[in-house]
């Protein structure tokens, strides 16, 4: 008889803990803070002086590239969900009087994105020249390597992970109509100042926060993505509360015409060639880094 209380006495003890285990990952949430800085690379070489010296706006324009962009970002999340958007703008480069400079990331970095990692979509917020678009999609699949590398980032010991984007069949072309000579004019055109980057995404995540989710539309890796680098830019994580006291503010994008992924990109780029085909008064720059 004793040995059946003290087996049934076990058996709801278990019971409870995993009980209380389990809605205590239910209740998890946490909110943190990421710093985002973007620099655009322009190798120092003879061509790119000689364009600075001869056009003051080009020598200013490259000056404000090299500064770079930094911005502050809010990811809140729970084990299934997240609101990732930007706050406030720590530094805006500033330009030549009567022009400005826009740095646009893509992929998540810089758009208020919503996430449900158990549906596996996002809703993600879109501008285009002005008006507002609500992207809604599949969340994009990243087969991350896993390596065995590690780093303390803060009080978080984190290890590296990398991913290696498959070219689109869009970008594919845009290269073939470059080696054909179809090029822009080399006095014009900034982008052709600009070096070709590395097209490895580098994540690192820390264990230490079991949660595979990350700013923007990243997430897939087992742990909290900490650190992440995208082209010219790169995402730190500055400080996290775990289950602070206050609610969570899970924003998803509502403002704006609903459009898928594909056809948002493809509308951007049709866009984007149009302004540089009118882009004869010289009143902007716009400058695209690309996030995967």
């Amino acid at each position: 008889m004793k040995n059946y209380n003290l087996s049934m006495l076990l058996f709801v003890v278990f019971a409870f803990a995993k009980a209380y285990t389990l809605q205590a990952q239910n209740d998890f949430k946490a909110k943190a803070t990421y710093v985002a800085l973007t620099k655009i690379n322009i190798p120092e070489d003879s061509t790119n002086n000689k364009k600075a010296e001869s056009n003051p706006m080009i020598k200013q324009l490259m000056e404000q590239l090299k500064k770079g962009s930094t911005q502050e970002y809010i990811l809140e999340f729970t084990r299934t969900e997240s609101s990732y958007d930007k706050v406030k703008e720590l530094k805006k480069p500033g330009g030549p009087s009567g022009m400005s400079i826009s740095f646009s990331a893509t992929g998540g970095v810089g758009s208020t994105v919503y996430k449900n990692l158990s549906e596996k979509t996002y809703i993600k917020q879109g501008n285009i020249m002005g008006k507002d678009f609500v992207i809604k999609d599949v969340l994009p699949s990243y087969e991350w390597q896993l390596l065995s590398e590690s780093k303390m980032i803060g009080k978080y010991n984190c290890f590296k992970a990398i991913y290696l984007p498959i070219k689109k069949e869009q970008e594919i072309d845009e290269e073939e109509e470059l080696e054909d000579g179809e090029e822009e004019e080399s006095g014009t055109s900034l982008l052709s100042m600009v070096k070709e980057s590395d097209r490895t995404i580098t994540a690192w995540y820390t264990p230490d926060i079991p949660v595979s989710n990350g700013p923007g539309e990243f997430h897939g890796l087992p742990g909290l993505i900490v650190e992440i680098q995208i082209n010219e830019t790169t995402i730190l994580l500055k400080g996290i509360e775990i289950n602070p006291k206050e609610g969570l503010e899970l924003k998803k994008p509502k403002a704006g015409k609903k459009i898928n992924q594909k056809d948002f990109d493809a509308l951007q780029k049709k866009k984007m060639e149009e302004r540089m085909e009118n882009r004869g008064n010289g009143k902007g720059v716009y400058i695209e880094t690309i996030g995967f």
